[in-house]
């Protein structure tokens, strides 16, 4: 295929049109464009290891559009869920698909070095399986300890002078215990956010009315978990989600475990992808608040052999 950036623009908007997940999209963008930088580099095909794949859209598309510029039989996707491999065995044939806990080490040992690990959406599952039920909820202390013990897993696993990609949810900086007003612009987006509060197990919710019907006060931290998870609602992933934290890190704690790790970030973005929903259906009150960059995308390298 043409090294062509109109090509490519085309391309991924012809062939992720389908996919609902806007944050696997990012993460696909961003490392198709660093397959195509890199592979001709290093003049060799690379090879590919997504940690967490879940039904491999990510890994399978690029492998998939880029095929002269990785090696498919060399590329690796892991993940605990066996039906998702069968979904990913059907789909993406010809790439070698592993049922396996990617926090293990020994694991990780035996599947060899990559010139790009893909951890997509996937270390905030570390993170929610800390949940104490004596605490009521994650063990925050534990949890982050996890992660960046998984990052480093994810690290060791590149070979020389290869490149990590992390696609995941963000904390907001500044004080998480901030509180903001706000307003649901109708009644059924103020019942959606009590069936949120009701049913998110990760952490508890805390709120209360202010005086319209319509108000409420929560934090900063609590109003980030409700416009990222309450998407879900209603739909089949919501059975998984509510048990789910999307939010562990600040930008400043992801670039500090990115360089604990010997991981140099070359590139770093944080985004929100569904704002223009949000104003649809909530109004942000407090002065000087808005919605917060709920997304954190990051390309860093290891050193060069």
């Amino acid at each position: 295929m043409p090294d062509n950036e109109a090509f490519w623009d085309f391309y991924w908007e012809t062939r992720l049109q389908p996919m609902e997940n806007l944050g696997k999209r990012a993460a696909i963008l961003a490392a198709s464009g660093l397959i195509r930088q890199l592979s001709p580099q290093l003049g060799r095909p690379l090879r590919l290891l997504e940690l967490g794949c879940g039904e491999g859209q990510v890994m399978g598309a690029l492998l998939d559009a880029h095929a002269q510029l990785c090696t498919r039989q060399n590329s690796v996707g892991v993940d605990y869920n066996p039906r998702s491999l069968v979904q990913c065995q059907r789909d993406y044939p010809g790439v070698r698909w592993l049922a396996g806990d990617f926090t293990d080490p020994a694991l990780l040992t035996g599947l060899g070095k990559f010139e790009l690990v893909l951890l997509v959406n996937a270390l905030h599952e570390v993170f929610s399986d800390t949940f104490s039920a004596e605490m009521g909820e994650v063990d925050v202390p534990l949890a982050k300890q996890r992660v960046e013990k998984a990052l480093g897993g994810a690290a060791g696993c590149l070979a020389p002078g290869g490149w990590l990609l992390l696609f995941d949810g963000l904390e907001p900086p500044g004080d998480p215990g901030r509180e903001l007003r706000i307003r649901f612009l109708d009644s059924a987006a103020r019942q959606d956010f009590e069936t949120f509060a009701r049913q998110y197990q990760p952490f508890r919710i805390s709120y209360r009315p202010a005086g319209s019907p319509l108000c409420v006060e929560l934090s900063q931290r609590d109003f980030t978990r409700y416009i990222t998870k309450s998407i879900f609602l209603g739909k089949h992933l919501w059975e998984s989600e509510q048990r789910e934290s999307y939010q562990y890190f600040t930008e400043a704690e992801f670039r500090a475990a990115f360089t604990r790790q010997g991981l140099q970030i070359s590139g770093l973005h944080t985004l929100t992808v569904n704002e223009e929903k949000w104003r649809n259906r909530v109004e942000i009150q407090t002065a000087g608040a808005e919605f917060p960059q709920e997304h954190i995308l990051i390309l860093a390298h290891s050193a060069a052999g």
